[in-house]
């Protein structure tokens, strides 16, 4: 079985008519499109030579942003809480999902307006109006404690999330013609999120996050090459990194707290980018072995977990490992084609 091939196969098989990728078909929980997921999703059918899907995402996420506009003004005019944050997931269709979720999360904006700079030829004057707008809300919610990347620890400034916004502010600049606040949010990370010479977990966690790899690979903020993210990566492999592997972080108990396929194949591309080939390709192995008979890839491996008596009860409470997830698919795709 082609891997690559198959992944493309599964992403394209679950985008719905509407546009939207949902997170995962066979899972529970995760029937739902969100803005963090479907952009990397998008960012990766995108680099697959895949226009049309990462068109139809790009589309779907501009509708339902002027869909909700007022929303966005309320929130970027007010004073910021987490009950006027936007939602981090929608239903296929592009509305609010009515339900108890973890919904204030402010990454999957920043990812969005990111993949969205990839294309400009799409956007017309409206879109590059709710892209500004969307900017001017971010802007105004960065510094805001919310729900991180994992939906996790509401009252923590968290590094990934800020990341994702400065990726999106950067890239947006070009199309909404205006200097935008992501240097000030990179200062800030530089300044008040570090700890012993390597970025860390949030405001209040020293440790390290896998998802802190995204500042150099796929987001690009921070040279791969440099002293900080050299240790930050040095520090996420001894603590996190299992044959192949790699955790969220050491405190995870979600499923026993397994390895995820998605953080493994960004750390791959950031390995792969800094001529580190030799685990790269440890890695890339370790998630072709992963797929199952059919090539989905899951969420993460419940192997040498973290807190094993934890697997059980996530099974009850949900059922079985989400599988395929599309954004294992995504990173996997991103990886190959770095």
């Amino acid at each position: 079985m082609n891997l690559l091939e198959r992944s493309i196969e599964i992403i394209e098989a679950n985008q719905s008519k509407h546009g939207s990728y949902i997170a995962s078909p066979n899972f529970s929980q995760y029937g739902y499109c969100w803005f963090r997921d479907g952009s990397f999703v998008a960012h990766a059918m995108e680099k697959a030579g895949r226009k049309e899907s990462s068109t139809r995402f790009i589309r779907w996420g501009l509708n339902v942003l002027k869909r909700y506009r007022d929303s966005l003004q309320k929130a970027t005019a007010g004073n910021v809480t987490l009950d006027n944050f936007l939602p981090t997931r929608y239903t296929m269709e592009g509305f609010y999902s009515e339900d108890n979720w973890t919904n204030a999360q402010s990454d999957g904006y920043g990812t969005f307006l990111w993949v969205a700079a990839q294309r400009p030829e799409l956007l017309d004057q409206s879109d590059c109006e709710i892209c500004d707008m969307t900017a001017r809300y971010l802007e105004r919610v960065w510094k805001v404690p919310c729900y991180d990347v994992w939906e996790e620890s509401p009252n923590m400034v968290h590094t990934s999330t800020l990341l994702s916004i400065a990726a999106g502010l950067k890239a947006i600049e070009g199309i909404i013609n205006r200097k935008t606040g992501w240097r000030d949010i990179m200062d800030f990370i530089l300044k008040e999120l570090t700890s012993d010479g390597r970025l860390k977990k949030s405001n209040t966690a020293d440790e390290v996050d896998s998802s802190l790899i995204w500042a150099s690979y796929p987001y690009g903020l921070l040279d791969g090459d440099s002293l900080l993210m050299k240790k930050t990566a040095r520090a996420v492999m001894s603590e996190l990194y299992f044959d192949g592997g790699l955790k969220r972080y050491k405190k995870d108990t979600y499923y026993g707290g397994g390895s995820w396929v998605l953080l493994s194949a960004y750390l791959a591309g950031h390995l792969k980018s800094n001529s580190e080939r030799d685990i790269s390709e440890e890695i890339e192995a370790w998630i072709e072995r992963k797929a199952d008979l059919n090539g989905f890839l899951p969420e993460q491996v419940p192997e040498n977990l973290l807190e094993e008596r934890m697997y059980a009860p996530w099974v009850e409470k949900w059922g079985e490992i989400a599988s395929p997830l599309l954004w294992s698919h995504a990173a996997y795709i991103d990886m190959l084609l770095q």
